[in-house]
Parts: structure tokens; C-alpha cells; sequence
């Protein structure tokens, strides 16, 4: 893959992740920070996979300092996402959606406060990864692919409902938002079946999402048995759908796509 070609990339996802960071500021729009935090890790991504193909660490280096903002923005998106999911499951507990507003309210006021040093750092971490952009050679995408394609295939061979599954879903995450960007380097080396692997990963998304949801809801304040009931089922149909969804991973994921 060609620098140049890498480089339009990054102005890419650094013209997405500006705009909905400059829109969130303004706006405090809840969509413009998920979008922000989706295009980092899309960003993050890419990082991930170039400095594997280039045996370096110095991407992921200068890609470092954008993790504060990051968090801090998770910090707000979590709070908003446990009043939807709340209101989702009909749990209604006065003290629990106060806590959470408020902390909204606080965290986005302070997260104007800082928006100067962020765009700072943003800046800077966009000129950095710029100065460490090189070439990469197409062979050793492909054996990013192949290697992480052949990891998540043996972790999946066993599955375990617990934090490394969610790691996996990650790892997946990575190869499906590389995958257009990489598409010539694979091309006629490496099937991958995006469609099959973002099923995947969204089920596993899901899954995690009860386990949150139940350890959320469990507390006596919300009296909320009926609902936790409710999710347990949930949780063990996606448990399932997840466990048909995983055999024969490597031969699924690298079975070439049907055109459509």
C-alpha cells in the first residue's frame, strides 16, 4: 500500500473525527460524539494494522495522546448510554437517571473546557501520525489478516462468555473497518467475508450488552427481577446464536462473499 494512498486515508477519517468533535462542542449532540469515538477507532485501526505490518510501535506512539480524549468522551457516552438502556427496560429509579444527568451535564461542561487543549492535541497527534506514514508492503497485510484471522479462529474453538470474548469482538472489529482501505493488498491472497464477521461481532456486541445491563439493574434499587429475568433469556438465546455463529470460524470468515 502506497503512502500516498494511506495518507488520503487518514485525512479521511481525521476530516470525520474533527467535524463531529467541533459539532459535539457546539452542539453537545449525543450522535456527534458516538461518531467521533467511532472514527477514532477506526483510526486506531488502521494504527493497529500498519505498525504490525511495519514491525514498529511508532504509530501507536504518536496515536497515544488522543486516548484522553477519548475516554473522556466514554466517560459521557456511558452515562447517556445506562439512561437509555433504563428507559429501554422500563426501569424507573428517580435518584439512578438524576445521578446520570447530572453527570452528562458535568462532564460535557467540562469537556467544553477543555475543547482548546483537545483540538490542540488533536492536531498535533493528526501531524505526527502524517510524519510516520511509509509504505507497507501488501505481503505483510496479508499476514496481519491471516495471523489475527488464525487467533480469533483459536480463541472461538473454546468459547468463553466472559472479558476475552469482547477482546475478540475488538479484534474483529479491526480487520472489518480495514477491510475496504486493504482491499488490493487481499485481493486474490485472502478471502474475507465481512458480512459473515460483522454478524459476528454485532452478536457479541449484543450479548455484552445484557451482561452490562444485568449488572447494572441488579441493584435492590431498582427491583427490577422481572426485567433482569427478561435479559437472562435474552442474554442465553444470543449465548447460542453466538456459539452457531463461531464454528468453523477461519473457513466462514475467509469464504469469499457472493457479489451482489
Amino acid at each position: 500500500m502506497k503512502r500516498k494512498i494511506e495518507k488520503n486515508y487518514v485525512n479521511e477519517l481525521w476530516e470525520s473525527i474533527n467535524s463531529n468533535f467541533e459539532a459535539f462542542v457546539d452542539t453537545g449532540s449525543q450522535e456527534n460524539l458516538h461518531q467521533f469515538r467511532v472514527y477514532v477507532k477506526k483510526l486506531r485501526a488502521f494504527i493497529v494494522l500498519l505498525d504490525d505490518a511495519l514491525k514498529q510501535d511508532k504509530l501507536a506512539r504518536a496515536f497515544k495522546p488522543i486516548k484522553k480524549i477519548f475516554k473522556h468522551a466514554g466517560k459521557i457516552r456511558e452515562a447517556y448510554i445506562n439512561l437509555q438502556m433504563s428507559s429501554h427496560y422500563d426501569l424507573k429509579n428517580e435518584e439512578f437517571v438524576q445521578q446520570h444527568v447530572n453527570e452528562i451535564e458535568r462532564e460535557v461542561i467540562n469537556f467544553r473546557l477543555n475543547a482548546k487543549k483537545y483540538q490542540k492535541i488533536l492536531k498535533q497527534v493528526y501531524e505526527s501520525i502524517g510524519e510516520e506514514l511509509q509504505e507497507t508492503r501488501n505481503d505483510r497485510i496479508n499476514n496481519f489478516y491471516h495471523h489475527q484471522l488464525t487467533h480469533i479462529a483459536s480463541t472461538l474453538e473454546k468459547i468463553e462468555f466472559t472479558e476475552i470474548l469482547h477482546d475478540c469482538r475488538k479484534q474483529i472489529k479491526t480487520l472489518v473497518y480495514n477491510r475496504k482501505i486493504v482491499g488490493k493488498a487481499l485481493e486474490g491472497k485472502l478471502n474475507f467475508n465481512a458480512e459473515y464477521l460483522d454478524q459476528l461481532q454485532e452478536h457479541i456486541g449484543n450479548w455484552h450488552d445484557t451482561v452490562v445491563a444485568i449488572q447494572l439493574f441488579s441493584a435492590p434499587a431498582f427491583n427490577g427481577q422481572p426485567v433482569i429475568a427478561k435479559i437472562k433469556r435474552q442474554s442465553t438465546r444470543l449465548r447460542k446464536s453466538i456459539n452457531e455463529l463461531s464454528k468453523d470460524f477461519f473457513v466462514r470468515a475467509t469464504f469469499k462473499e457472493s457479489a451482489k
